[in-house]
């Protein structure tokens, strides 16, 4: 049994009853943040060892005690003999409870457990799912202290169940910038509730993007600037404070600016409002600099059953001056819009690939065989690639000036959907690997006029029946799926864990909304989801348009 505590004024005492029942899945909203020194808003308080636990009553009360991070994981450290190394930081394996097996030797000087793995979390909190099926055994040696069973060696880190990783462990997005210092770009990570805004801190300040998005992103804290003591501290007016060395001084504002925007954006998902640089308890003259924003345009762009290309306004259809003209001369089957609308990429009805332009301009970019929908980048370029060459990526000028793509999708025999982020920084991916479906997502590498695409991360290693995809917010994915004639909506974090969700039938198509998702099905119906439900918002209805944000 776990006790729950809720930190109100000192301490309320809360009890909860059963683990048993928590959401599997889902998203973890940020909580207040900390009070005074990242105090926590509530903590597991596992029990500690009890009088004559046997060796195997010791190893799983230890891994139990894994919920519990106060005072850096103590009551868990209780059933280490004294002086047994362990760094519960180092890493968080996620396993099904009904599956743990602990096997002890016959003396009890070993224990064994089996674990069969869900995901994993790194020491930086970059979130990883574990492929399907996928097994760990955990090794660990006691010994008797005091006539009682203590660990003398265990691994690093800590294990949590599926049911209750989130209740212990919470979302934070590391804020860092694109290449052009225009939009904010979130690397989403998981850190123990009572430390996630030291923590988040820590990575933005101290620490570097995931291996994955490093190359894609910039950080305006320079290598050599280092935090000074703690990393988060409360002022008497309710602001966090983070304390940086002298040598910040001497940055210029732009720099200094460009600091304090990722501070409060990264904070911001920590639950912290109000943010201050400080050197030497002074506050650093700096200010939070304006982004470009990725958000959706409310109103829908789609073709109609007849063949007009516009925005929808109600149950009126608004043309785009110029550009409505050029779309429709291409006879499309997919469209994505730019987003100030100055551009549009085609899939045409003989499998090419087009521009249109803002000025009625048309330009054929790409005719090779078996095309996917193009995705256009922050730069205005359009990305085409044959399904069963996924590595044969290109980017074309709107005007058709094209240039290769490196290191796309590496092992993948085929890409069935691809779109690249409103930011201009990540590309996500449904590819086939060995006959099975994933989800992957890449960072976009820009050195000069060379464009690469970063390692892949998955998001999902068994997704089956995946045929569309589509960004619906900054961290989420969304993505279609059929198996048994049943199509169902995955929401997957680009940090981790997701959400599966039912859809309207024969969906066909999807696109991220101002409120999250539309859908469009086999017989030209436009939905928008509200809530959990679906609404109907238009009919005959022939191509849903992505849109890669607005100017509004």
């Amino acid at each position: 049994m776990k006790r729950a505590l809720a930190a109100v004024g000192l301490l309320l005492v809360l009890v909860l009853t059963a683990c048993t029942g928590l959401p599997t899945t889902g998203y973890v909203n940020p909580g207040r943040g900390p009070q005074g020194d990242d105090a926590q808003d509530f903590a597991f308080v596992p029990d500690g060892p009890q009088e004559g636990a046997t060796p195997t009553e010791i190893v799983e009360g230890f891994l139990r005690a894994g919920s519990g991070p106060a005072d850096d994981w103590a009551t868990a450290k209780l059933f280490l003999a004294p002086g047994t190394p362990w760094d519960p930081r180092a890493r968080v394996t996620i396993d099904r409870l009904a599956d743990r097996r602990a096997t002890p030797v016959p003396d009890g000087s070993a224990v064994s457990v089996q674990l069969s793995t869900v995901a994993g979390v790194d020491a930086d909190g970059a979130y990883s799912p574990a492929v399907t099926g996928a097994t760990e055994t955990l090794s660990f040696a006691l010994a008797r202290v005091d006539d009682q069973w203590r660990i003398t060696s265990a691994p690093d880190g800590v294990v949590l169940y599926e049911e209750v990783f989130p209740t212990v462990y919470q979302t934070a997005s590391v804020a860092y910038f694109d290449p052009t210092w225009s939009f904010i770009v979130p690397d989403v990570r998981w850190f123990p509730r009572p430390l996630v805004a030291s923590r988040v801190t820590t990575a933005l300040v101290d620490g570097a993007p995931s291996a994955w998005l490093a190359d894609a992103v910039r950080n305006a804290f320079p290598d050599e600037l280092s935090l000074v003591g703690r990393s988060v501290t409360l002022s008497s007016g309710g602001v966090a404070q983070v304390q940086l060395p002298r040598a910040a001084l001497s940055l210029d504002r732009t720099t200094l600016d460009r600091m304090q925007t990722q501070l409060a954006r990264s904070l911001a998902t920590a639950g912290i409002s109000d943010v201050q640089m400080t050197v030497d308890g002074t506050p650093v003259a700096a200010s939070e600099l304006p982004v470009r924003i990725t958000r959706i345009d409310p109103s829908p762009a789609v073709l109609t059953a007849d063949g007009r290309f516009g925005v929808l306004s109600g149950e009126e259809l608004e043309t785009i001056p110029s550009l409505s003209d050029a779309v429709q001369s291409l006879a499309p089957t997919h469209i994505e819009l730019e987003a100030d609308r100055s551009l549009a990429a085609v899939l045409t009805e003989r499998g090419a690939v087009a521009s249109a332009l803002a000025d009625g301009g048309t330009f054929l970019l790409d005719d090779r065989p078996g095309l996917l929908p193009p995705s256009i980048d922050s730069e205005g370029e359009i990305w085409s690639v044959p399904r069963n060459a996924p590595s044969q990526v290109r980017a074309f000028s709107a005007e058709g000036v094209p240039r290769d793509v490196g290191n796309a999708w590496p092992d993948a025999s085929e890409v069935v959907s691809f779109q690249i982020s409103r930011d201009g920084t990540r590309i996500a991916a449904i590819v086939t690997v060995a006959g099975v479906r994933e989800v992957w997502l890449a960072g976009i590498i820009r050195e000069g006029a060379t464009v690469n695409l970063g390692p892949p991360h998955v998001l999902s290693f068994a997704e089956a029946g995946a045929f569309d995809l589509a960004w619906l917010d900054d961290t989420t994915v969304g993505v279609l799926t059929t198996v048994d004639g049943a199509t169902s909506l995955d929401e997957l974090g680009v940090g981790g864990r997701g959400t599966v969700g039912s859809v309207p039938e024969n969906a066909r198509a999807i696109a991220g909304g101002s409120a999250s998702v539309r859908i469009l099905d086999d017989d030209g119906r436009l939905y928008s989801r509200r809530g959990s439900s679906w609404t109907l918002v238009a009919t005959d209805i022939r191509v849903l348009a992505v849109q890669q944000g607005t100017t509004s």
